[in-house]
């Protein structure tokens, strides 16, 4: 049996946080060994004009501008074949558009991260880099119909964007030691489950090996969404499971997808991924 094709797509311009994306790539590798091929994209360089993804997305209107091509980005997954699609931000752009446009299973950082963690605590505590991000992952709790499950979000401090965590990993523990600080204060108050809600300070702490805080795990959020990913294609192809097309995901006309695509990608040609 070939090994599953996960398209993972980042929201990062990954060109300028290299050692992020190096990780990744052997996380994945490690994570998913031979079931899975984790195929890691990026932005275009220059999506977010020299600024970090932190300080640009918590604008709905540069958001909206900048992160539309992830759809496009999408059907182009399924396109070129690839089994899975993985939204690897927690600013979960365009979930609901994604999933009405493709076929394929499509696993969000976020929803992952806090379906698993329901499995594994009663209540948990996601934590960011920073105020923007905090916002973004409360959007997504409450979108999810989760917020009776998640004790709170906190934001580190002091907040640190994606290039400052990026130039951390050669010198991690201040940012490791803030982590643990809003961890255990979460964990005072009932925590079973810490999530660190941010892509590159995810991978910071599972790169410097931070499983767990006493008797409270700390998640390994992109395992945990690729491992996702592969369970809905298994599921896909052994029990015919599809998302519903009723009402959330509706589409009544595939073909038109496709016309949009087409006719976006002359108006709009997108940049090597």
């Amino acid at each position: 049996m070939n090994p599953i094709r996960i398209w993972h797509q980042s929201v990062n311009e990954l060109e300028h946080i290299d050692v992020y994306r190096r990780t990744l790539v052997a996380h994945a590798n490690e994570v998913m060994g031979a079931d899975a091929e984790v195929v890691v994209h990026g932005l275009p360089e220059g999506s977010y004009g020299g600024l970090s993804a932190t300080a640009v997305l918590g604008n709905a209107y540069a958001y909206h501008r900048i992160l539309d091509r992830v759809v496009d980005n999408a059907i182009d997954a399924e396109r070129a074949g690839f089994d899975a699609f993985v939204i690897g931000s927690f600013s979960e752009p365009l979930l609901r558009e994604i999933r009405s446009a493709v076929d394929i299973p499509v696993a969000s950082l976020t929803e992952s991260a806090l379906l698993v963690g329901c499995s594994l605590g009663k209540l948990l505590a996601p934590i960011s880099n920073a105020p923007a991000v905090l916002w973004m992952v409360k959007t997504a709790v409450d979108k999810h119909g989760l917020g009776a499950r998640v004790l709170e979000v906190q934001a580190l401090e002091p907040p640190l964007d994606e290039p400052a965590l990026a130039a951390a990993y050669e010198n991690p523990a201040p940012v490791i030691d803030a982590f643990k600080r809003a961890a255990k204060l979460a964990i005072a108050k009932g925590a079973d489950v810490i999530i660190p809600a941010e892509g590159v300070l995810a991978e910071l702490l599972y790169a410097h090996g931070l499983r767990a805080i006493g008797e409270t795990p700390v998640m390994d959020v992109f395992g945990t969404t690729w491992a996702y990913a592969a369970m809905l294609v298994r599921l896909w192809s052994r029990t015919g499971m599809r998302v519903g097309r009723s009402w959330h995901y509706r589409r009544d006309d595939p073909e038109l997808i496709q016309r949009l695509r087409a006719a976006n990608a002359r108006r709009n040609p997108i940049e090597g991924s």
